[in-house]
């Protein structure tokens, strides 16, 4: 954390912490992924909707307890651009008196299938560090209990999403997950030694360009930015970074 940081006062998962609870009781995996999840990683980006992943099969029921156990209900989502797009074909569900969304994904659609095999398992989270932009939208007290995959799994997911579908948004969270997290050539060696080789080739062509990046954008490069803070803030011990 920063010295200029602000703690968050509330918990933008609060409304669906009744669901979370459920989907325990119920031995049912989740994970938090999109914009939170990028958030976690020390990535910058305002929350439009809180995303979660369920295993694939678990999508009917999941879906039902959103309704039984939280004040979201179900809306049809019709506009799509090339931000939303890939979310188009999932579940929404809209929270009373407010914008806020909730978007139901498949595990399989994030690339992190098996899902309890790519979370962050509880007993990892005895690190306390976190990023600053997480600390925008959640209690520094509470951050442990977000259900979140880890970063390597995530880090695929979105690259396998943008080999296969062409997903511009999952390519740029990629190359803004190398930045925010000021990964590097051990980090892929380490994490990504099983993945496919263009996933590989991707991750080490993002590092090669990652000072190239902050010398093209005077806002990276000149004002000690939210990603050159990996330098400042032990966002590689964040439980899940992999470092």
């Amino acid at each position: 954390m920063s010295p200029g940081a602000k703690p968050s006062e509330m918990n933008v998962l609060n409304p669906i912490k009744p669901l979370l609870f459920s989907l325990n009781e119920a031995d049912i995996p989740v994970c938090v992924v999109g914009e939170i999840v990028l958030n976690y990683y020390n990535v910058p980006r305002v929350v439009h909707d809180i995303e979660i992943c369920v295993p694939e099969l678990s999508l009917p029921e999941v879906a039902s307890k959103v309704v039984s156990t939280t004040e979201f209900t179900r809306v049809e989502v019709e506009d799509y651009d090339l931000f939303t797009e890939y979310k188009r074909g999932f579940q929404a569900f809209k929270a009373p008196n407010d914008d806020l969304r909730l978007i139901i994904f498949a595990d399989s659609h994030f690339g992190i299938a098996p899902l309890r095999q790519s979370s962050v398992l509880s007993d990892e989270r005895v690190s306390t560090a976190c990023s600053t932009q997480i600390l925008g939208l959640v209690p520094q007290c509470e951050i442990r209990d977000i259900p979140v995959p880890r970063l390597s799994h995530l880090f695929t997911g979105l690259c396998l999403r943008f080999f296969e579908s062409g997903d511009v948004m999952a390519r740029i969270a990629v190359e803004q997950l190398v930045d925010g997290m000021d990964l590097d050539d051990e980090w892929i060696k380490r994490n990504l030694d099983d993945t496919k080789t263009k996933v590989r080739d991707l991750a080490t062509q993002l590092v090669t360009e990652k000072v190239s990046r902050r010398e093209d954008d005077p806002v990276l490069g000149a004002t000690n930015s939210d990603f050159v803070t990996a330098r400042t803030q032990d966002v590689r011990s964040i439980p899940g970074s992999g470092f």
